[in-house]
């Protein structure tokens, strides 16, 4: 990870940015439809702030990427697009396994090779996959799981 990258709560300041890395990072999954504006997304990401727990990965002064909980549910988990592969994502899911040292679960789309093999490294198994119907996107998806292991 570029040694200058620091991970910490979100706070209000933060919803543009955030938005910008989730509008980024959707942008280059081409198998996603195009279902909202970027005005309604920046809107969904101010609500994310106010109902879930929030972490950003900041480089400088610039938010890269982010991680959003809710209970035993990690339900997002973006980096934006030029700093991904750069070790943003794994510090964010560390930092996940921090707080939820039980465990947790959260979708991808089956589409998404990419975050299913960084899940995957990261020791995720696939608990779930569905046919995408209970989903906004309507694209088949799984459901991973992380369990901290046994040590007994």
């Amino acid at each position: 990870m570029r040694s200058n990258v620091t991970i910490r709560r979100a706070n209000a300041a933060d919803a543009f940015e955030i938005g910008e890395v989730f509008i980024e990072a959707r942008a280059e999954m081409a198998y996603l439809p195009d279902l909202h504006t970027e005005d309604e997304t920046r809107a969904f990401v101010a609500g994310v702030l106010a109902r879930e727990q929030v972490w950003v990965a900041v480089l400088g002064r610039r938010v890269i990427g982010f991680a959003a909980l809710n209970a035993d549910w990690l339900n997002h988990l973006y980096v934006h697009p030029d700093y991904q592969n750069s070790e943003t994502g794994t510090a964010l899911l560390r930092m996940v396994r921090v707080l939820r040292p039980a465990g947790f679960q959260f979708w991808v789309f089956q589409e998404n090779e990419g975050a299913r093999r960084f899940y995957e490294r990261h020791g995720c198994k696939a608990a779930e996959f569905t046919d995408g119907g209970r989903n906004e996107e309507k694209l088949p998806d799984i459901r991973y799981e992380w369990r901290p292991a046994r040590t007994d």
